[in-house]
């Protein structure tokens, strides 16, 4: 059992698809004696005018300062956001960032430009070339979002495969894409910024983090100095889940702590 075990990806019912009240979640936390939880709610800049997400903002940031107020002194929360295709739109994304004082900023991809969320296709129907253009294309947005200096830590790297690989069974040789990983990685490395290893994965059929443990090896070697973990939960009982795991990859790859941020820097918490 680890000390300081820390879940820095965690939704509420402010989330679209989420399920459970900000207090309720950290009674949950607190239960299960993890140190800290960052609460990173849905925002999808690509959509955010017209699905006002400028609402779900607001609510989640008064629910998360309430309950810091009342969790004082036993359980550290982070002020956070899932931050959904960020450089899609940069000045919805930038004004966001300037109107709340937000503690870490997770980065994802949930889905191309002008797309629809890669949970959504039947990839049945997709033959093997369309599928490997697919994670191109998914690729080179993710180069970019790299390389955004706005961001804390890159969220659930290599999401798409959760489906292509996990739901649907299909083979995907990730070395045809190593050359963009090592950008993606790089622009991590050379702006200061954090990876993380969403483990949500080993609660569904892909059964490993996102991304896997070689791509965690990957960015040590490169020269990555921060990682962060979140079990990515949805629900009260999945918080914490499989973070002692992922704690267990970044000791094998080579870290020796966890990245708690506060006011967007990264503290780091040793692994013990």
């Amino acid at each position: 059992m680890y000390k300081n075990i820390m879940d820095l990806h965690v939704h509420t019912d402010n989330s679209f698809d989420g399920n459970h009240s900000v207090m309720h979640m950290c009674e949950s936390a607190q239960d299960k004696g993890l140190r800290a939880i960052a609460f990173t709610d849905h925002i999808e800049a690509d959509i955010f005018k017209e699905h006002r997400f400028d609402r779900v903002a607001a609510q989640a940031y008064f629910d998360i300062s309430k309950a810091r107020s009342a969790f004082y002194g036993s359980l550290i929360i982070c002020q956070g956001i899932e931050l959904g295709q960020a450089t899609y739109d940069l000045e919805v994304s930038e004004e966001l960032l300037n109107k709340y004082n937000y503690d870490i900023v997770v980065a994802s991809l949930h889905n191309l430009r002008d797309g629809i969320d890669f949970s959504v296709p039947d990839y049945d129907e997709f033959d093997d070339e369309t599928i490997e253009k697919l994670l191109h294309e998914y690729f080179d947005e993710l180069m970019t979002l790299s390389s955004w200096d706005k961001l804390d830590t890159l969220a659930h790297m290599t999401y798409p495969l959760r489906y292509i690989c996990g739901e649907y069974g299909r083979t995907v040789d990730i070395k045809k894409y190593s050359d963009k990983i090592d950008i993606v990685l790089k622009n991590l490395v050379d702006n200061g910024k954090a990876l993380e290893i969403n483990t949500s994965g080993l609660r569904q059929k892909i059964g490993t983090t996102m991304p896997d443990e070689s791509i965690v090896k990957r960015f040590k070697d490169l020269g990555g100095k921060y990682i962060t973990i979140g079990s990515d939960s949805h629900y009260a009982e999945d918080i914490g889940k499989g973070i002692a795991e992922g704690m267990d990859i970044a000791v094998r790859c080579g870290f020796d702590s966890i990245a708690l941020f506060q006011q967007h820097e990264p503290i780091p918490i040793k692994i013990e």
